[in-house]
């Protein structure tokens, strides 16, 4: 009774359709659908094969899903062109399954979105985006954005279990590894605060960072960062002079602050604000040594006896100084040791 009901149906296909389309069930068990264009012997196709009626290399083969253009799979248009296309009129979507929930792996909307929208991690040996000067118009250079940055905060977060990171897709039932791990990024609404050029809100309100749209504001704050750096080193150059001048001035000689037994460092804290330690290094047969403050233009303001001989340190307090950049010097026996600079908060 099945195989009298099977025929049925392909003798009720056969005559409902034009002479030209064909359903074959070959020898072997495998099906063609469509219009054979040759009259090769096709009893050695593996698969089910779907003949377009353009030419004899079956241009335009196709398989439609509900109205004929809509929704397919196959090759668009009248020309052979060996490529396979996935055609959503409305959008294309490649979903998973865990059990009975539907997860989305990525999807494409143009009815809410152009971007292509992916809830897994994605790994590729490389990313190239169109930069050509040739595509680009009304270019400006971007400026003071080193203070903006400062605006920013850096969290760590993990994603909320079962989020669906494509929002609006089927929800992703099942907990991933990036879901568990622990991130690093920024909140969406803190870039829009600062750069709003680089967060997208979706057709759901739910916002999304254009990370690789920070990375030329992040060299750009490093340029303006070299560029203070620059200028500090600069000032701080031509601002030493005059100290150095003044020591000279007193017929003091430079040494050099790595000859043994003579050594000055660094002050510590540095920056201070209520009084610092600077520590020092003099040969036993020293007869005489100071510790010398200067302001940036060279005025002497204090002196400190430095009695200590080997290892051995001052302390200096901020009483009658202001907040600023000093410079201090170790002279011993009527010579210049070494020189370096400190800071004074308040």
């Amino acid at each position: 009774m099945k195989k009298l009901l099977f025929l049925a149906v392909i003798c009720l296909l056969a005559s409902a359709s034009p002479v030209s389309a064909q359903l074959i069930i070959r020898n072997s068990g495998h099906a063609e659908v469509g219009v054979n264009p040759s009259t090769n012997d096709l009893d050695s196709v593996t698969v089910l094969k779907l003949f377009g009626k353009f030419g004899e290399q079956a241009a335009g083969a196709r398989a439609s899903f509900g109205d004929t253009t809509n929704v397919m799979v196959g090759e668009l248009g009248t020309t052979n062109t060996d490529r396979m296309w996935l055609h959503g009129k409305n959008g294309l979507y490649v979903t998973t399954s865990t059990g009975t929930n539907v997860d989305t792996v990525f999807y494409i909307d143009p009815s809410r979105s152009p971007q292509i929208f992916f809830s897994a991690e994605l790994t590729a040996n490389g990313l190239n985006i169109p930069s050509d000067e040739r595509f680009k118009e009304n270019i400006e250079p971007v400026e003071d954005v080193l203070g903006a940055l400062t605006n920013l905060e850096a969290v760590s977060y993990n994603y909320k279990e079962g989020i669906a990171r494509a929002s609006g897709s089927p929800r992703r039932a099942a907990t991933s590894q990036a879901e568990g791990d622990e991130h690093f990024g920024f909140l969406a609404q803190n870039i829009k605060d600062v750069f709003p050029q680089l967060v997208r809100t979706d057709d759901k309100g739910y916002m999304y960072i254009d990370y690789i749209g920070l990375i030329p504001i992040l060299v750009q704050s490093i340029n303006e960062l070299q560029a203070r750096l620059d200028a500090v080193e600069s000032t701080q150059q031509d601002s030493q002079q005059p100290a150095l001048l003044a020591a000279q001035q007193t017929g003091l000689n430079e040494l050099d602050g790595t000859t043994a037994g003579y050594k000055l460092y660094q002050n510590s804290p540095n920056p201070w604000n209520s009084e610092t330690v600077i520590r020092y290094s003099l040969p036993q047969n020293v007869a005489a040594a100071s510790i010398y403050i200067y302001d940036m233009q060279g005025k002497q303001l204090k002196s400190i006896p430095a009695t200590g001989r080997g290892e051995s340190s001052v302390t200096l307090g901020a009483s009658g100084l202001q907040a600023g950049m000093y410079l201090y010097a170790l002279v011993a026996d009527g010579q210049l040791i070494d020189s370096k600079q400190m800071i004074l908060t308040k």
